[in-house]
Protein backbone atom coordinates (compact mmCIF):
# COMPACT_ATOMS: atom_id res chain seq x y z
CA UNK A 1 0.00 0.00 0.00
CA UNK A 2 2.59 2.24 0.81
CA UNK A 3 4.58 1.16 -2.74
CA UNK A 4 0.95 2.44 -4.32
CA UNK A 5 1.18 5.64 -2.23
CA UNK A 6 4.47 6.28 -3.06
CA UNK A 7 4.08 5.61 -6.94
CA UNK A 8 0.76 7.98 -7.35
CA UNK A 9 2.79 10.84 -5.91
CA UNK A 10 5.58 10.68 -7.95
CA UNK A 11 3.01 10.26 -11.35
CA UNK A 12 1.24 13.31 -9.92
CA UNK A 13 4.25 14.77 -9.58
CA UNK A 14 5.82 14.34 -13.03
CA UNK A 15 1.93 15.17 -14.77
CA UNK A 16 2.12 18.58 -13.19
CA UNK A 17 5.75 18.93 -13.88
CA UNK A 18 4.98 18.45 -17.95
CA UNK A 19 1.71 20.52 -17.80
CA UNK A 20 3.76 23.30 -16.45
CA UNK A 21 6.96 23.36 -18.73
CA UNK A 22 4.87 21.95 -21.96
CA UNK A 23 4.23 24.73 -24.60
CA UNK A 24 0.46 24.88 -26.30
CA UNK A 25 -0.88 26.78 -28.76
CA UNK A 26 -3.40 29.37 -28.56
CA UNK A 27 -5.47 29.90 -31.28
CA UNK A 28 -9.11 32.54 -31.09
CA UNK A 29 -11.20 33.90 -33.49
CA UNK A 30 -11.99 36.83 -31.25
CA UNK A 31 -10.36 40.08 -31.02
CA UNK A 32 -6.92 40.00 -29.70
CA UNK A 33 -6.28 42.75 -26.44
CA UNK A 34 -2.22 43.55 -26.19
CA UNK A 35 -1.53 44.84 -22.47
CA UNK A 36 1.01 47.25 -21.76
CA UNK A 37 4.20 45.25 -20.39
CA UNK A 38 3.21 42.33 -22.03
CA UNK A 39 4.65 39.62 -24.36
CA UNK A 40 3.36 37.52 -26.94
CA UNK A 41 6.19 35.24 -28.35
CA UNK A 42 5.63 34.35 -32.43
CA UNK A 43 7.09 30.82 -33.26
CA UNK A 44 7.05 30.99 -37.82
CA UNK A 45 8.77 27.81 -38.65
CA UNK A 46 12.08 28.13 -37.35
CA UNK A 47 12.34 31.60 -36.99
CA UNK A 48 10.91 32.92 -33.23
CA UNK A 49 9.85 36.85 -33.23
CA UNK A 50 8.51 38.79 -30.51
CA UNK A 51 5.85 41.40 -30.29
CA UNK A 52 5.54 43.73 -26.94
CA UNK A 53 3.28 46.11 -26.16
CA UNK A 54 4.60 49.01 -24.48
CA UNK A 55 1.73 52.36 -25.03
CA UNK A 56 -0.88 52.51 -24.93
CA UNK A 57 -2.24 49.95 -22.03
CA UNK A 58 -4.34 48.93 -24.12
CA UNK A 59 -5.06 48.43 -28.18
CA UNK A 60 -8.35 46.61 -29.10
CA UNK A 61 -10.52 46.39 -32.18
CA UNK A 62 -10.60 48.45 -35.28
CA UNK A 63 -8.28 48.92 -38.05
CA UNK A 64 -4.45 50.02 -37.54
CA UNK A 65 -2.58 52.28 -40.14
CA UNK A 66 0.81 53.14 -40.01
CA UNK A 67 0.98 56.78 -40.83
CA UNK A 68 3.63 58.25 -42.87
CA UNK A 69 5.71 59.84 -39.43
CA UNK A 70 5.92 56.75 -37.52
CA UNK A 71 2.48 56.27 -35.56
CA UNK A 72 0.12 53.88 -35.52
CA UNK A 73 -3.58 55.23 -35.75
CA UNK A 74 -6.75 53.00 -34.90
CA UNK A 75 -9.63 53.80 -36.54
CA UNK A 76 -12.95 53.30 -34.40
CA UNK A 77 -14.83 49.91 -34.00
CA UNK A 78 -16.87 48.09 -31.85
CA UNK A 79 -14.80 48.40 -29.58
CA UNK A 80 -12.67 51.22 -28.04
CA UNK A 81 -9.27 51.77 -29.38
CA UNK A 82 -6.37 54.04 -28.86
CA UNK A 83 -3.27 54.94 -30.28
CA UNK A 84 0.89 54.64 -29.84
CA UNK A 85 3.68 54.97 -31.69
CA UNK A 86 5.73 52.58 -33.62
CA UNK A 87 9.64 52.97 -34.82
CA UNK A 88 9.94 54.89 -38.21
CA UNK A 89 12.71 51.73 -38.52
CA UNK A 90 9.77 49.60 -39.44
CA UNK A 91 7.55 51.77 -42.02
CA UNK A 92 8.08 50.06 -45.59
CA UNK A 93 9.26 53.29 -47.45
CA UNK A 94 8.85 53.57 -51.35
CA UNK A 95 10.48 51.97 -53.44
CA UNK A 96 10.73 55.00 -55.94
CA UNK A 97 11.24 59.25 -55.55
CA UNK A 98 7.75 59.71 -54.20
CA UNK A 99 6.22 63.27 -53.39
CA UNK A 100 3.18 64.05 -50.68
CA UNK A 101 1.29 66.61 -49.65
CA UNK A 102 0.58 66.20 -45.57
CA UNK A 103 -2.07 68.83 -43.95
CA UNK A 104 -1.12 69.96 -40.36
CA UNK A 105 -4.43 70.66 -39.09
CA UNK A 106 -6.67 68.41 -36.45
CA UNK A 107 -10.06 68.20 -36.59
CA UNK A 108 -12.44 70.57 -38.76
CA UNK A 109 -11.13 73.91 -40.69
CA UNK A 110 -13.61 76.59 -40.47
CA UNK A 111 -13.74 79.57 -42.69
CA UNK A 112 -11.55 82.26 -41.21
CA UNK A 113 -9.10 79.37 -40.24
CA UNK A 114 -4.97 79.36 -40.89
CA UNK A 115 -4.21 75.75 -42.05
CA UNK A 116 -0.63 74.47 -43.37
CA UNK A 117 0.25 71.76 -45.82
CA UNK A 118 3.37 70.02 -45.52
CA UNK A 119 5.07 68.98 -48.76
CA UNK A 120 7.56 65.64 -48.58
CA UNK A 121 10.08 64.00 -50.40
CA UNK A 122 10.11 60.53 -49.67
CA UNK A 123 13.39 57.78 -51.11
CA UNK A 124 14.48 60.49 -53.49
CA UNK A 125 18.14 59.12 -54.22
CA UNK A 126 16.67 56.03 -55.59
CA UNK A 127 18.80 54.68 -58.22
CA UNK A 128 20.76 57.67 -58.20
CA UNK A 129 25.19 57.65 -58.27
CA UNK A 130 27.19 57.50 -55.28
CA UNK A 131 27.76 61.06 -56.01
CA UNK A 132 24.70 62.36 -56.86
CA UNK A 133 23.89 65.66 -55.17
CA UNK A 134 20.09 67.53 -54.81
CA UNK A 135 21.08 71.31 -55.59
CA UNK A 136 16.88 72.48 -55.18
CA UNK A 137 13.62 72.40 -55.56
CA UNK A 138 10.40 74.28 -56.82
CA UNK A 139 6.51 74.06 -57.64
CA UNK A 140 3.83 75.62 -57.60
CA UNK A 141 0.10 75.28 -56.00
CA UNK A 142 -3.24 74.73 -57.96
CA UNK A 143 -6.72 75.17 -55.86
CA UNK A 144 -9.64 73.62 -56.73
CA UNK A 145 -12.84 71.86 -55.23
CA UNK A 146 -15.91 73.92 -54.42
CA UNK A 147 -14.16 75.41 -51.47
CA UNK A 148 -11.38 78.64 -51.47
CA UNK A 149 -8.60 79.43 -49.59
CA UNK A 150 -5.77 81.99 -49.84
CA UNK A 151 -2.20 81.61 -50.40
CA UNK A 152 -0.12 83.12 -47.95
CA UNK A 153 3.48 81.91 -48.49
CA UNK A 154 5.54 79.12 -47.53
CA UNK A 155 8.28 78.27 -45.22
CA UNK A 156 11.32 76.52 -46.92
CA UNK A 157 13.05 73.89 -45.15
CA UNK A 158 16.34 75.75 -44.03
CA UNK A 159 18.95 73.35 -45.72
CA UNK A 160 17.96 75.49 -48.39
CA UNK A 161 18.05 79.15 -49.19
CA UNK A 162 14.53 80.44 -50.32
CA UNK A 163 14.44 81.89 -53.61
CA UNK A 164 10.51 81.39 -53.84
CA UNK A 165 9.69 85.13 -54.61
CA UNK A 166 13.07 86.06 -56.37
CA UNK A 167 12.92 87.87 -59.66
CA UNK A 168 12.38 84.92 -62.35
CA UNK A 169 11.34 82.39 -59.81
CA UNK A 170 8.15 83.29 -58.47
CA UNK A 171 6.63 80.22 -57.44
CA UNK A 172 4.73 79.04 -54.52
CA UNK A 173 8.01 77.43 -52.59
CA UNK A 174 11.20 77.12 -54.24
CA UNK A 175 14.79 76.38 -52.40
CA UNK A 176 18.27 76.38 -53.41
CA UNK A 177 21.30 74.06 -51.70
CA UNK A 178 24.87 75.34 -52.38
CA UNK A 179 26.93 73.00 -52.81
CA UNK A 180 24.48 70.40 -52.59
CA UNK A 181 22.93 68.02 -50.63
CA UNK A 182 24.30 64.44 -50.35
CA UNK A 183 21.98 60.98 -49.52
CA UNK A 184 23.42 60.98 -46.24
CA UNK A 185 21.93 65.13 -45.74
CA UNK A 186 18.81 63.82 -46.71
CA UNK A 187 17.93 60.37 -45.77
CA UNK A 188 14.88 58.29 -46.82
CA UNK A 189 12.97 61.35 -47.18
CA UNK A 190 13.31 65.32 -46.30
CA UNK A 191 10.34 67.77 -45.85
CA UNK A 192 11.15 70.38 -48.60
CA UNK A 193 8.14 73.52 -47.55
CA UNK A 194 5.51 73.96 -45.61
CA UNK A 195 2.94 75.83 -47.16
CA UNK A 196 0.24 78.34 -45.57
CA UNK A 197 -3.14 79.16 -46.49
CA UNK A 198 -6.42 80.85 -44.58
CA UNK A 199 -9.22 79.23 -45.59
CA UNK A 200 -12.26 81.99 -47.15
CA UNK A 201 -15.40 79.28 -48.60
CA UNK A 202 -16.74 76.69 -47.05
CA UNK A 203 -16.79 73.30 -49.73
CA UNK A 204 -14.39 71.04 -49.91
CA UNK A 205 -10.91 72.15 -50.89
CA UNK A 206 -8.82 70.27 -53.47
CA UNK A 207 -4.76 71.46 -53.23
CA UNK A 208 -2.44 70.22 -55.53
CA UNK A 209 1.25 70.24 -56.12
CA UNK A 210 2.95 70.95 -59.43
CA UNK A 211 6.11 71.58 -61.09
CA UNK A 212 6.87 71.99 -64.86
CA UNK A 213 9.88 70.81 -65.61
CA UNK A 214 10.22 73.06 -68.89
CA UNK A 215 10.95 75.80 -66.12
CA UNK A 216 14.72 75.14 -64.90
CA UNK A 217 13.14 76.28 -61.53
CA UNK A 218 10.88 73.71 -60.72
CA UNK A 219 10.83 69.58 -60.10
CA UNK A 220 13.46 67.95 -57.84
CA UNK A 221 16.78 69.52 -58.94
CA UNK A 222 19.82 67.29 -59.02
CA UNK A 223 23.59 67.21 -60.12
CA UNK A 224 24.14 64.55 -62.79
CA UNK A 225 20.99 63.29 -63.30
CA UNK A 226 17.45 64.91 -64.51
CA UNK A 227 14.58 66.61 -62.10
CA UNK A 228 11.52 64.85 -60.85
CA UNK A 229 8.46 66.01 -61.38
CA UNK A 230 6.96 67.32 -58.26
CA UNK A 231 3.32 66.39 -57.73
CA UNK A 232 1.22 65.42 -54.95
CA UNK A 233 -2.17 66.84 -54.05
CA UNK A 234 -4.24 66.56 -50.55
CA UNK A 235 -8.37 67.27 -49.98
CA UNK A 236 -9.86 69.32 -47.17
CA UNK A 237 -13.63 70.22 -45.84
CA UNK A 238 -13.62 73.66 -44.99
CA UNK A 239 -16.96 74.12 -42.72
CA UNK A 240 -18.49 77.38 -41.70
CA UNK A 241 -17.98 79.03 -38.32
CA UNK A 242 -20.13 77.45 -36.22
CA UNK A 243 -22.87 80.10 -34.38
CA UNK A 244 -22.14 79.76 -30.44
CA UNK A 245 -24.83 78.39 -28.48
CA UNK A 246 -24.37 81.54 -25.84
CA UNK A 247 -24.79 83.55 -29.00
CA UNK A 248 -28.19 81.35 -30.15
CA UNK A 249 -29.34 82.12 -26.64
CA UNK A 250 -28.83 85.59 -26.69
CA UNK A 251 -30.80 85.76 -29.98
CA UNK A 252 -33.84 83.75 -28.90
CA UNK A 253 -34.00 86.09 -25.93
CA UNK A 254 -34.15 89.27 -28.41
CA UNK A 255 -36.98 87.53 -30.31
CA UNK A 256 -39.14 86.89 -27.30
CA UNK A 257 -38.52 90.17 -25.96
CA UNK A 258 -39.70 91.88 -29.15
CA UNK A 259 -42.52 89.83 -29.32
CA UNK A 260 -43.82 91.02 -25.64
CA UNK A 261 -42.97 94.69 -27.44
CA UNK A 262 -45.16 93.77 -30.20
CA UNK A 263 -48.26 92.50 -27.76
CA UNK A 264 -47.99 95.45 -25.74
CA UNK A 265 -48.31 97.74 -28.51
CA UNK A 266 -51.23 96.59 -29.78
Amino acid sequence: MKNMTWRHCLILALAFWSGVNQASTLSTTNDIQIYSGGNIDLQTSQTPGNLQAKQPPLITGGDIQILPRGSIASQAGPTPTNSGSISSLTIVLPTEPTFLALPQTSGFTHIGDHFDIEVLALAPFTDASADELVLGFGFNTLLGGTGAAQFLGSSINPLFTDISTQDGVNLAAAGLAFPGLTANDVGSFISLAVLHFQAVAAGNLNIAITSDLHDLNQGLIFLNQGPLAISASVGLNITAVPVPPSLLLFMSGLVVGFGGIRKRAA
